[in-house]
């Protein structure tokens, strides 16, 4: 875990340490953005003890996303969740083990404000035992900084993860636009 830190924090000094000294016109558009947050996600129906629970893990999230323009973008979130867990299936019929899984979506975001956009999008949910489709809704909020071509941002995400469970991500991190 110290090795994995230790590798977020390099990249978020990289991609800070690039940024310093560039300057932006008015002209310029950042059509690509990568980014980086640290989140954590609501299980909403977690299982211990033979009982259902509302549980809370930490979660990380990488994300690519292509802006079309300033109202449009499609973009690659991948989610980690850094902790196994139990839930039981929203059928109610069966117990899953979880390990670390990996939540891979296509999401297109659609700009409401210039800095508050919607999400929507679909992907797989990988683990070593069992793999799922995800439907993805969320919102997500930025504070440029565009003398360094970066952005501050807060994500709230719901994954519905079909046969299996729910969701909600809640997260805090950096982009940088290029």
């Amino acid at each position: 875990m110290k090795n994995f830190n230790a590798f977020v924090c390099t990249i978020i000094l990289f991609v800070s340490a690039n940024s310093f000294g560039q300057e932006e016109g008015p002209e310029d558009f950042n059509h690509h953005s990568i980014s980086l947050l640290i989140s954590h996600t609501t299980i909403f129906q977690g299982f211990e003890n033979g009982k259902r629970k509302t549980e809370s893990e930490p979660s990380w999230s990488l994300n690519y996303n292509y802006m079309f323009n300033k109202k449009w973008a499609l973009g690659l979130h991948n989610d980690i969740i850094i902790e196994n867990f139990v839930v039981e299936k929203t059928s109610g019929d069966e117990i899953l083990e979880r390990n670390t899984p990996i939540t891979s979506v296509i999401v297109g975001t659609y700009k409401i404000f210039e800095n508050f956009g919607v999400e929507l999008g679909g992907g797989l949910e990988f683990d070593k035992n069992e793999s799922f489709g995800v439907a993805r809704i969320g919102a997500e909020y930025g504070i440029e900084i565009p003398k360094h071509k970066l952005e501050v941002l807060l994500s709230l995400d719901y994954d519905i993860v079909i046969d299996a469970y729910d969701g909600l991500n809640i997260g805090i991190g950096i982009a940088k636009l290029f």
